[in-house]
């Protein structure tokens, strides 16, 4: 349903809802966002980033790049009210990070980084922005995704993130698990691997410390029902499956039919957040607020051309610059402390 001055009524409640929640005494929002390579207009000879330069095959001058932090800034200074803590993927270095917290849309924020460069050829990786007021990092450490049958293969590192959330203790992983390229049955077993990794961390953590309060979000490149997510990580539907560790909030969503990716008219439930089971629990000081889990997508950011209505506006599509945000929507969840 659509107003007559083109104003979505999803979007409205949305905006109403996000309002109500910042509003709240005691809340805070956790948001994913892949944002679609974020290059600078630097040639770095490490990585291959040639088509992300001002003579490459996406002409990606200084304006182009400015446009989109513009655009990025926009979209993280709308979502969940600012998030207090805010996982990123497909980012090619600190600097670009740095520009983004400069911008004017959100160096209010006071926002800071975590990041690490990871192996991955393209120099995509993943990294944290989290509010200085809010969140107090005390460690950092990228895990290492080894494929034992095949020697070459490279993807990007995990980051684990440990700190304090509002004095609550936590653990973050941000991943960016391996694309479905070359088809999705074919490259299942990257993302299974990628899955055990996160596992194991996951487990030494609850080994010391059951009742410890972890974040997993990342674009996975699988749904919440893909077997990686189910039978790799072991994140369940919801917390009353037995046995249960994670949950993944995501799954309602995809229950519903929706998704934060749109390929071949199809809507994919890729970015996630879940987490483990003490923040379940509504009853803990600190918890996730039940039916919070959202896919941030007002009018603004979708595509107009009927013939991808409803799609993420994306910055390039093809060789055609579009002038947009990115190909993923980001997702965001309320926590109470």
């Amino acid at each position: 349903m659509i107003f007559k001055n083109g104003i979505h009524v999803a979007a409205i409640l949305l905006l109403l809802s996000t309002a109500a929640f910042s509003q709240k005494k005691n809340t805070l929002s956790i948001a994913f966002y892949n944002v679609e390579n974020l290059y600078d207009t630097k040639d770095d000879p490490n990585v291959d980033d040639a088509e992300f330069l001002p003579d490459g095959k996406y002409s990606w001058t200084e304006e182009r790049y400015k446009k989109k932090q513009t655009n990025l800034s926009e979209v993280i200074d709308s979502l969940g009210g600012g998030p207090s803590l805010l996982g990123l993927c497909e980012v090619e270095n600190r600097g670009v990070l740095e520009d983004l917290i400069a911008t004017e849309r959100l160096a209010k924020k006071n926002y800071g980084i975590v990041h690490e460069n990871s192996p991955d050829r393209r120099g995509i990786d993943v990294a944290l922005l989290y509010k200085k007021d809010d969140f107090k990092p005390v460690f950092h450490q990228m895990i290492r995704v080894v494929k034992d049958d095949e020697p070459n293969f490279i993807t990007r590192d995990i980051m684990l993130v440990k700190g304090n959330l509002k004095n609550n203790p936590i653990y973050i992983l941000i991943n960016h698990w391996p694309s479905r390229r070359g088809g999705e049955a074919q490259s299942m077993g990257k993302r299974f691997t990628a899955a055990l990794a996160a596992r194991l961390t996951v487990d030494t953590i609850l080994k010391a410390n059951p009742l410890a309060n972890i974040v997993l979000m990342g674009d996975f490149n699988d749904e919440p029902t893909d077997s990686s997510l189910v039978h790799g990580l072991g994140a369940c539907a919801n917390a009353e499956e037995k046995p249960c560790q994670l949950v993944n909030a995501m799954s309602p969503l995809k229950a519903e039919g929706q998704g934060s990716h749109h390929y071949n008219n199809g809507r994919h439930m890729l970015d996630q957040i879940i987490f483990s089971k003490a923040i379940m629990n509504s009853k803990s000081k600190f918890h996730y607020v039940n039916g919070t889990a959202t896919i941030f997508k007002p009018i603004w950011m979708q595509e107009t051309n009927p013939k991808y209505i409803g799609n993420p506006l994306r910055t390039i599509a093809g060789q055609k610059y579009l002038g947009g945000y990115s190909d993923h929507f980001p997702v965001f969840v309320v926590m109470e402390y």
